[in-house]
């Protein structure tokens, strides 16, 4: 039997008072259970025991890192730097004075053992089949690793490219997460050009002379500790905070759920970009791929603990 708890929330403005708790802590859970629960009703939740496979807990310090990955190169708004010396500048930030941030790195093949087997709870997964063309994930980042000290705040707010569903497994330290309520995107000035990106920028102080509208905008906050997992369904507004020094993973997934509303960010993309024959051709080509993945799902498809990136 699963095990809820509270999680509090804040809220976007004095005048849009919340009682109600919107996010879960779960442990305990069956896949089937989450699926009905959360994933397809399109609800935000943390899983506080789905990461206890993961060798990585316990391991991924900033000692760590800097131990083993101190000299690796990593680009920061354009800026060069090693990791170790990130982690250095972010250990000893300050929210009032923050360390260089967001700080990623993708090739995370080194790590995978660490962060395997890919719990059940993110399958299936369909980016990885063979039949999926690759090249509509050209913007897209499957995997990354993300290192923040106080006060780092990722730049715009935003939903996750292709409508793709969003893990967030927290390592180390806490995380705090702005989560704004589905169907407000008419306050949120969406970026016509980049219709995943708001256009309101410094989203957790923003200027209401020019974003009035987004004084409207309901919001719920919620905070992800070190070794719990948050899982936001595809389409989730969402800005991200570093609380303290914190290392994270976060990954993508594309499964039967939210196929409808991939094939339709990726014909989008295609026409945004002029290609609109190519637009009807690969809409065309994914919507018949779709009902024959899911066929396959049933025998154990997409499900690989591995990854696929190895």
């Amino acid at each position: 039997m699963s095990t809820v708890s509270s999680v509090a929330t804040g809220v976007a403005t004095d005048d849009y008072p919340r009682d109600e708790c919107v996010v879960e802590r779960i442990s305990g859970m069956s896949v089937d259970e989450f699926v009905r629960r959360y994933r397809k009703p399109r609800r935000p939740v943390i899983l506080t025991d789905a990461l206890r496979d993961w060798q990585a807990c316990g391991r991924y310090t900033p000692e760590y890192f800097r131990r083993e990955h101190g000299d690796r190169p990593i680009r920061i708004r354009g800026r060069d730097y090693r990791l170790g010396e990130v982690i250095e500048l972010q250990q000893a930030s300050t929210a009032e004075s923050p360390g260089p941030y967001p700080c990623t790195f993708s090739d995370c093949r080194a790590l995978l053992p660490d962060i395997s087997p890919r719990f059940a709870y993110s399958l299936p997964n369909r980016h990885t089949h063979s039949l999926v063309p690759k090249r509509v994930f050209e913007w897209v980042n499957h995997l990354e690793i993300f290192f923040g000290g106080p006060g780092g705040q990722f730049p715009y707010l935003h939903y996750d490219y292709l409508r793709m569903h969003a893990w967030i497994a927290q390592l180390y330290g806490d995380k705090e997460f702005t989560l704004y309520e589905p169907g407000q995107e008419e306050l949120l000035y969406i970026d016509p050009a980049k219709p995943w990106l708001s256009g309101v920028e410094h989203s957790e102080n923003p200027d209401f002379g020019r974003y009035p509208l987004f004084r409207q905008a309901r919001s719920d906050k919620v905070v992800v500790r070190a070794g719990e997992a948050l899982f936001l369904p595809c389409g989730t507004w969402h800005t991200a905070r570093c609380l303290n020094m914190g290392i994270t993973i976060g990954f993508d997934q594309l499964g039967p759920d939210n196929w409808r509303e991939f094939v339709g960010e990726v014909v989008a993309a295609e026409r945004r970009a002029g290609r609109r024959f190519k637009a009807a051709v690969l809409g065309a080509y994914l919507r018949l791929l779709g009902p024959v993945l899911s066929l396959a799902e049933r025998f154990g498809a997409n499900r690989r603990g591995d990854w696929g990136l190895g």
